[in-house]
Formats: C-alpha cells, sequence, structure tokens
C-alpha cells in the first residue's frame, strides 16, 4: 500500500506553523479526508533544503512570512532537490492580499488562501494527490519503458551481429567493380544485399527489401540468405534460385509479409547478363555512351504466390565496355525533404544520367539523396556495378594450381555417364547434379571451374541447337536477344521428346591427366560452319578453345567432344574443330 503522503511546510512564524499542521491534521481525517498525512516544519528555505533528502515531501507549503520572503531562485533550488519528483508548491496568502504578478515569476503551483476553508484545503490537496500519483505512474512507466527499449536496442544489436556473419560468403567486398550503401531505418535493416560466385566465374547478385522495419524485417534475411549462399555455389540456375527462396518465404512469412527483389546473373565469359524484377523500383542500366535503360519490374514480390513463374519475367542483355548497372530501394525515391517532397526516381535518374569521370557517380548519388533529404523515413539500399570490370574468378594457371596436393595422391580413373530426358530437360539443371558428384572426388577442385564452362557450354548448345534448333543469329540486337530467350524458355515448355547424353571421363597420370567430356543430343545434328559462325555463335567457341585442349565436332552430327589437361601436364595443343 501507498505510503502517508508527507507535507513540508517553510515557515518562521511558530503560530502560523501550528495553525497550518492542525490544517493538515483537520484534512486528513474524516471519512472523505485527504488520506493519511505526515507534516513536518522547517523555519526557512535553507533549513529545507538540508534536510529535503531526509523528509522526501510530497508537498511543499510557504506559510505566510514565508511565502513574503521566497524568491524565485528559492523555489528552483527545491525543485533541484526533487529532481523528477513530482513536488508541488503552495504559497499561503491573505484574501486581502492581491495576487501580484511577482508571486507568480516565484513559480509556485498553487496558492491557498487565509483564513482557510478546510473544505476547499482538503479538496485542493486530495486533487494534489492523485495528481502526484499520476505523475509517479508516468514515470514508473516512462522507466520501464527507457529499459524495455534498451533492452530491444540490445537484442537488436546482437541479432544484427547473427545476421552481418550469415553472409560471410559473399563476395560483395571481394571487387571494386560492385560498390553498395545500405543504411537502415533502425538497428536492423529490412533491406539485404547478398552476393556470390557460381561456378565458372558467374555473378549473382541480389537486393532485396522485406515489407516493414527492424527485427521483424530483417528475420526475413535469414531463409533467403541461406537457400542464396547454398545454391549459387552449387551452379543452380538463376531460375531455379528464384522458385527455391519465393517457396521458402511464401512457407515460413506471415500472409502480410513478402520480399520485393532484384536480382541479377552476369556472365563475364558470354558478356551478358540476366535480370529479375520481383516488385523493386526499376533498375537502371547505364551505358557508356550515357544511354539509360531501365528494367522495370515485371513480376510479383517473392513470398507472395505458391508457385512463381519466374522465367518469363527474367530478362536478357548483352554487357558493352563501360556499361554499369544500378540498383535501389524504394528508400531513396522516399526520401523527403523539410516540405516533405519526394525525392523521386527522376531526380536520381538526372543523377545518373550526369557525365562525371569514372568512379565519381556513386559518390554523386548518394550524396544527391543525402542532401535532399530532411528525415529518412526507409531503409535506404544503393548499389553500383561496373558489369565490365567483374572477371572471372580464376585463370587457368590459378585453376592449375589449385589443389596440387591432392593431385599428387591422384585423382584416379573414373567415369560418369548420364542421360536427361524431356522430363528433365525441361527444367534441366545437371550442374548442381556433377557438383555433388565431382565434391566426392579428391583434387577435382583443380578443373572445377572449367569443367564447369565447357560443361555449361556444351549443354546449351546441345539443348538450344540441337533439340530446339533456335537461331543464333537473332542474338544481334538487344530485342533479338530478349526474343531468343523467350523462344527458348516456350521451347522448354513445349518438350515432349529428346534426349542429351552426357559422359565425363577422367583419366589420372600422377601429377597430371586429362577429362574428356562427350555431350551427344538426339537432334538431326550440328548446322555446317558458315563464315559467320557456328551453332556456338559469338564467344562460345572461343572460350571452349581458350580453356580445352582439344575440341571436336563434325557437322551434321549431334556429339561434340571436349578435352581438358589438369596438372602438370604438356603444353595445350591449339584447339581444332574437326
Amino acid at each position: 500500500m501507498p505510503g502517508p503522503y508527507r507535507v513540508l511546510v517553510i515557515e518562521a512564524d511558530s503560530r502560523e506553523a501550528d495553525r497550518l499542521r492542525l490544517l493538515l491534521q483537520t484534512c486528513a481525517g474524516g471519512e472523505h479526508g485527504a488520506g493519511a498525512l505526515e507534516s513536518a516544519v522547517r523555519p526557512d528555505t535553507a533549513t529545507a533544503l538540508a534536510d529535503y533528502l531526509q523528509l522526501r515531501p510530497d508537498l511543499v507549503i510557504y506559510g505566510p512570512a514565508a511565502a513574503r520572503d521566497a524568491t524565485a531562485e528559492d523555489l528552483q533550488q527545491l525543485r533541484g532537490r526533487a529532481g523528477t519528483d513530482p513536488v508541488p508548491l503552495l504559497f499561503v496568502k491573505s484574501d486581502r492580499e492581491t495576487l501580484s504578478s511577482a508571486c507568480l515569476k516565484t513559480g509556485c503551483d498553487d496558492i491557498l488562501f487565509t483564513p482557510y476553508n478546510p473544505l476547499l484545503v482538503q479538496l485542493k490537496l486530495a486533487a494534489l494527490r492523485r495528481f502526484s500519483d499520476f505523475k509517479r505512474a508516468l514515470q514508473a512507466q516512462r522507466i520501464r519503458i527507457r529499459r524495455s527499449h534498451a533492452d530491444l536496442l540490445q537484442e537488436q544489436a546482437s541479432a544484427r551481429q547473427i545476421f552481418d556473419k550469415l553472409g560471410h560468403e559473399s563476395c560483395l567486398d571481394q571487387t571494386s567493380a560492385i560498390r553498395y550503401h545500405l543504411s537502415p531505418r533502425a538497428v536492423l535493416n529490412g533491406d539485404v544485399l547478398a552476393a556470390a560466385y557460381a561456378p565458372g566465374g558467374k555473378l549473382m547478385l541480389l537486393l532485396g527489401d522485406f515489407t516493414g522495419h527492424g527485427l521483424a524485417a530483417a528475420v526475413g534475411a535469414v531463409p533467403l540468405t541461406s537457400s542464396f549462399y547454398s545454391m549459387v555455389p552449387k551452379g543452380f540456375s538463376l531460375g531455379h534460385i528464384l522458385r527455391e527462396i519465393n517457396a521458402k518465404l511464401h512457407r515460413i512469412l506471415p500472409s502480410n509479409m513478402f520480399c520485393c527483389a532484384v536480382v541479377f546473373e552476369l556472365d563475364p565469359h558470354k558478356r551478358h547478363i540476366r535480370l529479375f524484377n520481383g516488385g523493386m523500383p526499376r533498375a537502371c542500366l547505364r551505358r557508356c555512351c550515357g544511354d539509360l535503360r531501365l528494367l522495370e519490374s515485371r513480376h510479383l514480390p517473392l513470398g507472395v504466390l505458391k508457385e512463381a513463374r519466374v522465367e518469363e519475367a527474367i530478362v536478357h542483355i548483352p554487357v558493352e565496355a563501360g556499361d554499369h548497372l544500378y540498383l535501389w530501394s524504394d528508400g531513396i525515391h522516399e526520401a523527403r525533404n523539410q516540405r516533405g517532397e519526394l525525392f523521386g526516381e527522376r531526380r536520381l535518374l538526372q543523377a545518373v544520367v550526369e557525365p562525371l569521370a569514372e568512379g565519381r557517380r556513386f559518390d554523386h548519388l548518394l550524396n544527391t539523396v543525402n542532401s535532399y533529404s530532411a528525415d529518412q523515413h526507409d531503409d535506404l539500399s544503393l548499389v553500383e556495378v561496373a558489369l565490365d570490370e567483374v572477371l572471372p574468378m580464376t585463370t587457368a594457371a590459378e585453376v592449375a594450381a589449385a589443389d596440387t596436393a591432392a593431385q599428387r595422391r591422384g585423382i584416379g580413373d573414373w567415369l560418369l555417364n548420364f542421360t536427361l530426358g524431356p522430363e528433365e530437360l525441361r527444367d534441366a539443371d545437371p550442374l548442381p547434379l556433377l557438383h555433388s558428384v565431382l565434391a566426392q572426388v579428391p583434387g577435382a577442385g583443380s578443373f572445377h571451374d572449367h569443367l564447369t564452362i565447357v560443361l555449361g557450354e556444351l549443354f546449351r548448345n546441345a539443348l538450344e541447337h540441337g533439340l530446339l534448333r533456335l537461331d543464333s543469329g537473332l542474338k544481334r540486337t538487344d530485342r533479338g536477344f530478349t526474343e531468343y530467350y523467350r523462344h527458348l524458355e516456350e521451347g522448354r515448355r513445349r518438350l515432349r521428346k529428346g534426349w542429351i547424353r552426357i559422359e565425363l571421363r577422367c583419366r589420372d597420370r600422377g601429377a597430371s591427366g586429362e577429362l574428356e567430356v562427350v555431350v551427344e543430343d538426339s537432334g538431326t545434328g550440328l548446322p555446317r560452319a558458315s563464315g559467320n559462325g557456328n551453332a556456338y555463335s559469338g564467344r562460345g567457341l572461343p572460350l571452349l578453345n581458350a580453356i580445352c585442349r582439344e575440341v571436336e565436332m563434325q557437322p551434321g552430327s549431334s556429339r561434340v567432344r571436349a578435352t581438358l589437361d589438369w596438372g602438370e601436364s604438356a603444353p595445350a595443343e591449339p584447339a581444332r574443330p574437326v
């Protein structure tokens, strides 16, 4: 139960002090009294200040004589001793006295008039007591809120350390071609940025924006990044990764939560990107000539639908020297100035198109947004990728020396053979299966990346040109490039017959050896080479010739054989199509 209401009376006149004490005792008694009261008397402010911490009053009353001599400094000192405690200060005045402005300037909270009316004094004491109790309850609640907020910040800081470590597989800081800025509105970020290299040197990057802010939004990054960083190094395709992330988020997240995301895959060998935009602001491809290509959202955010048809939303774009890709979250568009006006996409694109020295545009964009914004209303993220500066992960020499100790122990002679039918070819992804098998082979990491490139090229050639009979000539223009991949997806969905057979044979010669890759399909055979190219078109065959010791293919045949040397082998012979 609450203790008695403590009243401190400051009065030098003993008779007036006794009258006040008796009045307080009268007000405390009775059925409708002000409640239990304890009173103490001090002759002046100095004595009251000296004994204040011992008395701990809930109310201070200046008697008539003391009130006439009290100063604003006296009251300020008393309030300083009270600290945050609600302790009202009352002056006693005669009803014959005029309530002068000097009394108000002193800073008292209320006034009692003499001669005293016990009933009015009783009502005033009861009201002041209720006021003090209410203010103390507010202060207690404020303290609890502060402690709870401090605990929440500590929990979020710990959670942020955990979430930061979830992205330790990221390659964001391993290349100068990627510059990024993540600015959370709260301790935790609802925006997520992930990047990793796939086998064969492909770069895959994801920028996501979960609904909400803080811990609830950041939790969604856990299933997203776990799927991303587990699937990309295994060689899963962009479509597979997006479908898996979408399905996992749909299962885990509540119905009112989803993730807008833009994801792209860059092939530095073939010099093209594949980009998916689901609910994010338009991505911006800035060509070296200064032209902008805006890549709008073509799909719902991830996690909304149980099943997603992501292939139809993926765009394919050839990359030219000097191209830069810019990605951002809606926190940039929604930055507001002091008048509440949005920064918007138009201002951002004006900053992107401005001619600037190489390497200065990213900082210019950030400075433009920050100088405009008066307050941050959302998580803010910006990413710049210099597409022609993203290099393949390893050179041939680095690959050859990657696992020297394992090579000395020997890799062994082995043969791997599998066939993909129409069911698998409609959505086949042979690379993850291959990686899982090779992971059990000691020393196979020495040719892992080169094998990925070779197998990927041969498999795509067999599927696109052997079975589906697509014309690579379509890829001479941007529109044709998009049309080519649209025909590819449609052809795969309609595929009802045909097969592709893949054979890998390793011959171990101690510290060196060779790997033979044979890919055969049930199509009508490769077309005859022409002066403008062949079934590989563009960069496919030159890339294979740069990696393989020998590439054999015959016009009219659906069988292609490529041979790679690994370890301390003899100098490679020039590749020769047969």
